[in-house]
């Protein structure tokens, strides 16, 4: 047990607590930082090399009456990005509006279409964000018009760059100290270095603030450094009320309770509604709702979003069914999976790749048929690196990019097959080198039994709030726990509820949420099972207990 100053709001903090960050990497010198409840973890926006220039060239259009346009992604961080420009440049004119890509139609980034599109309505200067950095061709079309264009962003910058001015701490030249940010991220910090210089309103900074929050938790960066600084910040000013009327109404109509509502709420509560308008057609959408200026407008909005995503769910759903039938095929082929998905929205199938990953622990890509062309998103495992895979063959593309864990690519369908066959003799030599390669991974932060499994040992746990990207909630394994009381949730017997207990301690409560049914046959006959799981605090009629949510429900002795 360690004591802590006064100042950072937290007393004690278990040696369990300690040890699982002591091994993230948080050194004794942060630990006042980052349990802190007031972080003060923030670097000055203009350590952003180009931001100096930046706030000249957008202050200068503003001046001179030019018409900007918020160039923003249909993704969460592109739309709270695109929101918050709005409400920080529309707080010093009126001559802004936005525009976000069809995630369908246009798909990410700028796009010569969309430029034409933007000179026809009077565009005179672009803001991008989150996109952007490396639409060489594209600025170059932009400034061609006649349209000034300033970039920000935060993807990685290849050799391609965009003509005029970037600001993107990613920029092998840029000397800010955190390389973590979101989109929104960068967005917040032109806003923070344009409010030095013209009085934007206390209260517009304050509630973008909340909207920087939410996409970049929905984004998935870091939960360390300044990012924790901002999400805590922001995360207090939606306990305290939440200034945004879009933002309230949408975690009301969700079930959540602004005033408790965590990181995890919005990754699986929140972010997926913004999501799934920019999935299934109309990104703007999330915008007109963080931009509301009535109740009955944010309602609105907030029907459309939840309604969009209960559409996402059915059809990944059918989707996600459609390709675990063609799994067993495709495992007779090789290691690596190329699922064909035709007459399924092309929005969600990089979810369903994501899911079907999960499934069976090997990359696996879905592609789609329109006419001669295959589309394909893919989704992979900690051990392979998808970007690299597929780079080797960049030549058969029409298209392509991604990272090691996503990709994206269109491909002629008569070259889809050898790819196929290519991929799947490459993974076969990575599987002959590394016997391991796909092992699962069931990493846990500590091993525990069920006599420590308490309710201070879930309340320690959120000390480590907000948890994310690189501070995950932690993961404990309790190993050979006896099981009983087993209770199927739903008739699907997808979701399970059951008592575990280590031999003398005592019961505490587990649920499982997927593969129930699965998982029963597997474990039933012995009694026995590993679990992976967190800690939890179930709050039910003015009564706290702890519970452990499983990740995994192993057969006793598959943790080592």
């Amino acid at each position: 047990m360690r004591e802590l100053n006064s100042g950072s709001g937290y007393p004690e903090i278990p040696d369990i607590i300690l040890k699982i960050i002591r091994s993230r990497g948080i050194t004794e010198e942060q630990f006042e930082e980052f349990f802190s409840l007031r972080p003060r973890l923030a670097y000055d926006p203009f350590l952003l090399t180009t931001l100096v220039v930046g706030v000249g060239l957008l202050l200068r259009a503003i001046d001179e009456g030019r018409r900007i346009v918020i160039y923003g992604d249909y993704d969460v961080d592109g739309i709270t990005s695109t929101s918050l420009m709005m409400k920080v440049i529309g707080s010093l004119t009126d001559n802004v509006t936005y525009y976000i890509p069809s995630r369908l139609d246009e798909g990410y980034g700028l796009h010569r279409e969309a430029i034409d599109r933007i000179a026809e309505d009077g565009g005179e200067f672009i803001v991008t964000v989150d996109c952007g950095s490396v639409s060489g061709a594209e600025t170059a079309y932009a400034h061609s018009l006649g349209i000034e264009t300033l970039v920000t962003d935060h993807h990685n910058v290849s050799d391609v760059r965009a003509e005029g001015l970037i600001i993107n701490p990613k920029l092998s030249e840029d000397g800010y100290p955190f390389k973590g940010l979101a989109g929104v991220g960068v967005a917040y910090k032109l806003a923070l270095a344009v409010s030095r210089v013209r009085p934007v309103p206390k209260p517009v900074m304050a509630e973008v603030l909340e909207l920087v929050t939410i996409g970049t938790i929905a984004d998935i960066m870091p939960m360390l450094g300044e990012n924790r600084t901002i999400v805590k910040c922001g995360l207090r000013s939606i306990h305290l009320g939440c200034r945004n009327r879009g933002l309230r109404k949408l975690i009301d109509m969700s079930g959540l309770d602004y005033r408790t509502i965590r990181s995890s709420d919005i990754s699986f509560g929140i972010a997926p509604k913004i999501n799934a308008s920019g999935r299934l057609g109309d990104a703007a959408v999330g915008v007109r709702l963080f931009l509301a200026e009535t109740d009955e407008e944010a309602e609105e909005c907030c029907r459309l979003l939840i309604d969009a995503n209960l559409e996402r769910r059915r059809l990944q759903d059918d989707a996600y069914n459609t390709g675990l039938s063609l799994i067993d095929g495709e495992l007779e082929k090789g290691d690596f999976i190329t699922v064909e998905i035709n007459d399924s929205h092309e929005g969600v199938l990089g979810i369903v790749a994501g899911k079907l990953r999960e499934r069976i622990n090997r990359p696996v890509v879905v592609i789609s048929r329109n006419k001669d062309i295959y589309k394909g998103t893919g989704r992979s495992i900690p051990t392979v690196d998808l970007f690299r895979m597929l780079d080797k063959y960049r030549d058969d593309f029409i298209s392509f990019g991604g990272h090691s864990a996503a990709c994206g690519f269109t491909i002629a369908a008569d070259k889809a097959e050898l790819l196929r066959e290519k991929l799947n003799a490459d993974i076969a030599e990575m599987a002959k080198q590394d016997e391991s390669l796909f092992d699962a991974d069931y990493r846990y932060d500590a091993e525990v039994t069920t006599e420590e499994v308490t309710l201070g040992l879930a309340e320690a746990v959120t000390l480590l709030e907000p948890c994310g990207k690189d501070n995950e909630v932690p993961v404990f394994a309790i190993k050979n726990a006896r099981i009983s009381d087993w209770r199927f949730l739903r008739s699907e017997n997808k979701m399970a509820k059951f008592m575990i207990s280590s031999d003398g301690g005592p019961d505490v409560e587990c649920l499982l949420f997927r593969d129930a049914g699965e998982v029963y046959d597997k474990i039933s006959a012995c009694g026995r099972a590993d679990i992976l799981g967190t800690a939890e605090i179930n709050n039910w009629r003015d009564e706290r207990r702890v519970q452990v949510i499983a990740k995994y429900v192993l057969e006793a002795g598959t943790l080592r």
